[in-house]
């Protein structure tokens, strides 16, 4: 593919030619440590053929904090383990899209919807055996800002994948791999930027540059983790952080700031959430009235005391990031 992005991975751009099939469907210390089980103790399983299922939406009670006021918040249930364990979020088409850690990506109805559905399929192709979840660990994706569909980050096996709109075949993979991460902490956020991706490792600590130039990696200050990114409706771009400890998970949203040196966190806004809810999903929406609407998504990690949770928490005064502006590649309206 002569494509500027592709062209600059570290090693050669691979093609992949198979073909795929997309939308044809206790106490509380032992909870804690549950709740933090990796993603490769898991039982692995076999592919399964795309499915159309209805979705539950339960609405769950969540208190406001700061400046956000609870649009809704709901947890999600579909009848199929792959709808679990959902990282990324992206807003097409009025349906929200996701990708999860069992190698599935899922579209799927908002709750405003009469009869919700969601489409769930394999990501056929990816890196590693399709069987196993340690090689097929999605946990972010991103539209290609070139318009030639989709791009998911895999953290296990730590690559970049392009995949075209349906998201059934993969057209070429760029390896992305620092050799201090952990077999679980590779990318958790990526956004579209320019000619180029903007990937953000869950430590914290940089953010890859990958372009025509190649791939550079660039200081990122934040006193947290990364668990997503997505870029505002102003084109503005803003990281969804958290830390962890015995007592749960905290997290919060900041914008991504550029210094001198590389890159800064701006000021958090802490979220509204239960201690145990991990949210790992995030995109904006634009208010009729002005403002922002967040969407937010949780990882149940298939875990004890976790659940998938959908939450909308509006923002009718964000701060004015117009300097860091370019151009929204995920936002849309629900």
């Amino acid at each position: 593919m002569p494509d500027s992005l592709l062209n600059a991975a570290e090693h050669v751009v691979q093609p992949v030619l198979r073909k795929s099939r997309y939308f044809n469907g206790l106490p509380m210390a032992g909870a804690v440590l549950a709740a933090f089980v990796p993603i490769s103790a898991l039982p692995d399983r076999p592919q399964r053929h795309s499915a159309v299922l209805p979705i539950a939406y339960a609405p769950v009670p969540l208190l406001p904090l700061g400046p956000f006021r609870v649009a809704g918040a709901w947890q999600v249930k579909v009848m199929d383990r792959r709808a679990g364990g959902l990282s990324g979020l992206a807003i097409g088409g009025g349906r929200f899209v996701s990708v999860s850690d069992l190698g599935a990506v899922v579209a799927f109805d908002p709750p405003a919807r009469e009869k919700p559905m969601a489409d769930i399929a394999d990501l056929r192709d990816g890196p590693g055996n399709a069987g196993l979840k340690i090689g097929r660990d999605a946990e972010a994706l991103a539209r290609d800002s070139q318009g030639r569909g989709w791009w998911v980050a895999y953290e296990q096996r730590h690559s970049l994948w392009l995949y075209d709109s349906a998201l059934a075949r993969a057209q070429a993979t760029v390896p992305v791999h620092r050799p201090a991460w952990w077999d679980n902490r590779g990318i958790e956020g990526l956004v579209a930027d320019g000619d180029g991706l903007l990937a953000f490792p869950e430590n914290g600590r940089e953010v890859i540059r990958i372009d025509h130039h190649g791939q550079r990696s660039l200081p990122l200050q934040s006193p947290m983790d990364v668990a997503e990114a997505a870029r505002a409706t102003d084109g503005s771009i803003w990281l969804l952080l958290r830390s962890k400890s015995l007592k749960g998970i905290d997290q919060a949203i900041a914008p991504l700031m550029a210094d001198s040196v590389g890159y800064r966190v701006g000021p958090l806004q802490t979220l509204p959430k239960a201690a145990f809810d991990n949210y790992e999903g995030m995109a904006f929406a634009s208010l009729p009235g002005g403002g922002w609407r967040i969407w937010l998504l949780t990882d149940d990690g298939h875990r004890f005391m976790a659940r998938t949770l959908l939450v909308a928490i509006d923002w009718n005064n964000p701060p004015d990031r117009r300097h860091n502006k370019r151009p929204a590649t995920s936002a849309g309206r629900l």
